[in-house]
């Protein structure tokens, strides 16, 4: 299954394109929500990507795997500079150490079709913003909605009934970020 608009349609059983562009806000800011998690972005794509006051010895790239790097440049235009690209990584090794005001790196990279555990963990985080967009039409029929104690007070709770529209507490879920722990960038 893909992470667009058409699967997302199907996935809520939704015909017609009166609500394709709420599916597809919200389908966007799935994205960009575990993207921002993962410290990346998944999406395939070429650019230019650029590094001020350069000491470290590697660049990090947004965009990875790296398919192609096409060009490493100073600010001055030259492109001297050696390296090795680790492309599961989306990062470039300089060979030595450089110290460069900026850097320029034209590279391509990303999926071209995203990984099938990477649409799951989206699609997660996309049911909650689909079921938060909606709205909640509160507890369901035969649920429990709360419970008066003795010397505690009120105690509110949805147990019970038929199917609950259950959100996150955060905006990822936990079966979300289980599976963006193996995407997530921890360096840079």
């Amino acid at each position: 299954m893909a992470f667009d608009l058409l699967s997302a349609k199907l996935r809520l059983s939704i015909t017609g394109t009166a609500l394709d562009v709420e599916i597809q806000s919200a389908l966007d800011a799935s994205l960009s929500i575990a993207e921002a998690y993962c410290k990346r972005q998944f999406v395939y794509g070429a650019e230019e990507a650029h590094y001020y006051h350069v000491e470290a010895g590697f660049l990090f790239v947004p965009r990875y795997p790296i398919e192609q790097v096409v060009s490493v440049t100073r600010e001055s235009g030259q492109s001297d500079i050696k390296y090795k690209v680790n492309s599961s990584a989306g990062f470039l090794d300089l060979h030595g150490r450089y110290s460069d005001e900026e850097l320029s790196v034209v590279y391509a990279g990303g999926y071209k079709v995203l990984p099938a555990d990477l649409v799951v963990a989206l699609f997660d985080i996309f049911d909650g913003i689909w079921t938060a967009s909606q709205g909640s039409a509160g507890p369901t029929v035969g649920a429990i909605e709360s419970v008066s104690l003795t010397g505690v007070g009120t105690v509110r709770m949805t147990t019970g009934g038929a199917k609950s529209a259950a959100v996150s507490s955060g905006a990822i879920p936990a079966l979300a970020s289980a599976i963006l722990s193996n995407y997530k960038r921890y360096i840079a």
